[in-house]
């Protein structure tokens, strides 16, 4: 899937799927032949490794694209985020999609999971790729234990994982992010795709095209509903699109959201900026629709016929639509485990 995204980059077309899908069923070879020679090691300390041998296994995948195949962070990129710098910019899709990290065997953290996603599905593991706030790890997760395997730190021998509430602190996640299903959860293969499509937004974004990354995050948008990161990216495009579509004066470019914003959520004499104090106004949205097309209708039939006065309709009468139901995390425990160095 990550593949088929980056063939969709002008200039990326001829990607050949087939050459990285055998680089990749190699190193995994390789690692299947490779751990049996150092599960010994689990067998004479399993407390230092939960007591839990798929967390060995897990451990050991990371080494072993550390040690042996010799994956890394990409250089520039982990420079500038131990700058603290806050304009890091993807231009290199290879920074983003896994094809890069399989010429160059340097990654980031959108690429480094996935690969070990990659390895372990063939493996035939539960994993798959969780979010941590714009942070990415590789999730096991086989309906009683979780592990969450930190592909990125690499270099200084072992390996790290850390605990969902690890993640929360060190990535400024909320329990709301959690409850929603946005965050530390494994996800399906559609949410991935998502997520591969979000990073194909965000080389978009990047490199200034803006019509491109606005149509990504709607796609993105329409596979993984509940990512809070996606939602981010998608609001601010289409911010931009407005811009574009819409003359300033016009209803609809995204000035003309201010009044209805500002009647939403904030409370009267609240200046602009500032937040309420909890009580807002929440407009009956069945009411607020029937006014939207009902404004609709009177658009249309004033383009069809311009001479004709409106026709009566018959309003719309909603359903008993059953909401959309976000994904919640299930009740398992995730271990405690300490990082790994």
């Amino acid at each position: 899937m990550n593949i088929a995204v980056a063939r969709g980059i002008p200039g990326l077309e001829k990607l050949d799927y087939d050459t990285y899908r055998k680089t990749v069923d190699s190193w995994t070879d390789r690692f299947r032949r490779w751990l049996p020679t150092v599960e010994h090691a689990f067998a004479q300390a399993p407390a230092k490794y939960e007591n839990d041998l798929n967390f060995f296994r897990l451990g050991m995948l990371a080494q072993f694209l550390d040690k042996q195949i010799g994956i890394a962070y990409v250089e520039e990129q982990k420079q500038a985020q131990n700058r603290g710098a806050k304009d890091v910019r993807y231009t290199d899709p290879g920074h983003l999609l896994v094809h890069g990290l399989i010429d160059t065997k340097r990654g980031t953290c959108g690429t480094m999971p996935t690969l070990h996603v990659a390895i372990g599905r063939r493996l035939g593991w539960p994993v798959a790729l969780a979010c941590a706030n714009s942070h990415y790890v590789c999730r096991y997760d086989d309906g009683k234990t979780v592990h969450n395997i930190e592909a990125t730190d690499t270099g200084r021998g072992g390996f790290a994982a850390g605990s969902d509430d690890d993640y929360m602190k060190s990535e400024g996640i909320s329990r709301r992010a959690v409850a929603v299903g946005s965050d530390l959860r494994k996800l399906s293969a559609r949410e991935m795709l998502g997520v591969f499509i979000q990073a194909r937004a965000r080389h978009y974004a990047d490199t200034g095209k803006a019509i491109h990354a606005a149509s990504d995050y709607a796609l993105a948008h329409t596979l993984f509903p509940n990512s809070r990161k996606i939602y981010v990216g998608l609001a601010g495009n289409l911010v931009a699109t407005g811009e574009r579509l819409f003359a300033p004066n016009e209803h609809g470019h995204p000035a003309s959201l201010g009044a209805y914003l500002a009647g939403r959520y904030l409370s009267p004499g609240t200046p602009t900026g500032a937040t309420g104090s909890g009580r807002t106004r929440r407009p009956d949205p069945l009411a607020e629709l029937e006014r939207i097309n009902e404004l609709n209708r009177r658009n249309m039939q004033r383009l069809r016929h311009p001479a004709a006065p409106p026709q009566p309709h018959r309003p719309v009468v909603p359903g008993v639509v059953q909401p959309y139901q976000p994904v919640v995390p299930g009740t398992v425990q995730p271990h405690q485990p300490q990082p790994r160095r």
